[in-house]
């Protein structure tokens, strides 16, 4: 039914212990309903008490976004009714997620965790991706004041989301120790590296019982200023890993540890250099994963990338598996930063994450949404707003408010996680729509699949509009199909005329596709709430 050819090893996340009760319950219905409608309403699944919490807690729709989602269900035909909204998940409720959120550049201040730290727990989300700061950290030489990223560790983890902490960047403090931010060069000098060294200990040790996962650096093979090859073509960047991992093992021998933090996935030779350097002295052990990023215009490209990157990796370390560590896109047109000098919206942002983030995780990639909140690029010769957040931010760093992006990531995590698990695209598909893009999840303990369907045609647009679309799907196990749009949240009866059962084929007449993920999925996989 579907090809993988991305594939994560099972130590790569938590492994799920599937320990939820279930609770059928009856829901109120509208008058235009039908007797199909009542009774997919009545297979609607709600979780435990503890969803039921958190969904209470839940943030507030902004008049914004529910003016947006209104605009959305309008725009569905009369027939398809409304079965009432996907309901939002503590994180502290999931298990097993492939799905986490971006809390960088706090090292630098660009962002407020304290700010934006109660809207983590609603999102469902389950990693927050964290810079550790060796130049916030270490002011006066061997003197760490961990205390600031003590309350983000912490404050994470009491959310029940796991942090993923980063050991970058440089410090001042030390001749030729690196620059402090993006780009800005890797630990030259002797006294530089013995003294990071130093720092690496201390925040291994300070943190080995609450951090599994570590990321050596931020996109070295960004070429410096004037410089013909990256720092990891030069080697330098591989030599700083292999001291900084062999560390990370000593003091901590069950960390993950994850290399490279790849800015473009399309150079390959980056990926050559860097795993040859630690075959040929015999340092893969050292190796759990490798990161990368990547913005694309159209949030569907650059997998044929990837896939060259898994093939590559499997020729030295096939069980080293692959993370997505950032990528997203802004909420208004922007001079600088990734996707820049183009026109976005909070609608198109909202579509390109989404997209985004199904196509990783529908590849059995883990995925990290960047970021949680706009970010504020003070005294750096930026110096400007980045939009990527999925929470507004004020000059302050204050938050404002979410956007549509954040209760479309909120739909997102509430429904791909736990025992929902990616089988991949669907290779042999047949549709009307020649863009479709189609991947398959099943849930084993339930039996039943959910189908993730988007046109992949272009960048993401402003319209609302949605074209019927016939899709056959060879093989698929469902028995009360209903409609879920990601960015609304809105769940939808399919009308009967709308789907036929062949057997384990599913065809789908006049579905409704745009360039946004929609799910056609059992009811009993979609917790529910009016």
């Amino acid at each position: 039914m579907s090809t993988n050819v991305f594939h994560s090893a099972p130590v790569a996340l938590p492994i799920c212990r599937y320990l939820f009760p279930l609770l059928l319950c009856i829901l109120a219905c509208d008058a235009r309903a039908d007797d199909a409608t009542i009774a997919l309403r009545g297979a609607a699944q709600l979780h435990c008490e503890a969803d039921d919490a958190a969904a209470r807690r839940a943030i507030p729709l902004t008049a914004e976004a529910r003016q947006q989602m209104a605009a959305m269900r309008r725009s569905m035909p009369e027939d398809w009714h409304a079965l009432g909204q996907v309901r939002p998940r503590s994180a502290k409720t999931i298990q097993y997620s492939l799905l986490g959120i971006g809390g960088e550049v706090l090292d630098r201040d660009f962002a407020n965790f304290h700010a934006y730290k109660d809207y983590l727990e609603p999102l469902g989300a389950k990693r927050i991706r964290l810079q550790s700061g060796w130049a916030k950290t270490e002011k006066e030489r061997s003197v760490y004041d961990f205390t600031w990223l003590d309350q983000i560790i912490d404050g994470s983890l009491q959310r029940g989301i796991d942090p993923w902490l980063q050991l970058s960047y440089g410090n001042l403090i030390y001749p030729d120790a690196g620059g402090t931010g993006l780009g800005q060069g890797l630990i030259q000098s002797a006294e530089g590296l013995a003294a990071w060294d130093r720092y690496v200990i201390a925040a291994v040790r300070r943190y080995a019982d609450k951090v599994t996962y570590y990321e050596i650096w931020n996109e070295a093979d960004i070429k410096q200023h004037g410089q013909d090859s990256s720092e990891v073509t030069t080697q330098a960047y591989p030599k700083l890993f292999v001291r900084t991992a062999e560390i990370i093992r000593r003091e901590d021998p069950e960390a993950f540890i994850l290399g490279l933090a790849l800015a473009n996935v399309g150079q390959l030779k980056t990926v050559e250099v860097f795993m040859t350097y630690l075959a040929q002295r015999r340092k893969l052990h050292l190796l759990d994963g490798i990161s990368f990023h990547g913005y694309p215009v159209n949030p569907d490209h650059n997998f044929d990338h990837v896939a060259r990157i898994r093939e590559l990796v499997d020729r030295h370390a096939p069980g080293v598996v692959l993370w997505q560590g950032e990528t997203g896109a802004p909420s208004a047109r922007q001079p600088q930063f990734a996707l820049s000098k183009r026109d976005w919206t909070e609608l198109s942002q909202a579509k390109w994450n989404t997209r985004r983030a199904l196509a990783h995780i529908g590849r059995n990639i883990p995925f990290s949404q960047f970021q949680i909140s706009d970010m504020y690029y003070k005294q750096t010769r930026r110096n400007t707003l980045n939009t990527k957040g999925l929470l507004q931010a004020a000059p302050d760093l204050s938050i404002t408010r979410p956007k549509l992006a954040y209760y479309a990531y909120q739909h997102v995590c509430s429904l791909f996680c736990d025992g929902l698990i990616p089988e991949g695209q669907i290779a042999d598909v047949v549709s009307s729509n020649e863009s479709l893009a189609a991947f398959s999840f099943y849930h084993a303990l339930k039996g039943r699949h959910a189908v993730a369907l988007w046109d992949s045609s272009g960048k993401p647009g402003e319209s609302m509009a949605r074209v019927r679309t016939s899709i056959t799907i060879p093989s698929c196990r469902m028995s009360n199909p209903v409609y879920v749009d990601l960015l609304s949240g809105s769940v939808y009866a399919i009308p009967k005329s709308s789907i036929a059962f062949n057997g384990m084929q599913v065809t789908l007449n006049d579905i409704l596709i745009w360039d946004a993920p929609v799910v056609v999925t059992d009811a009993a996989l979609v917790a529910i709430m009016q």
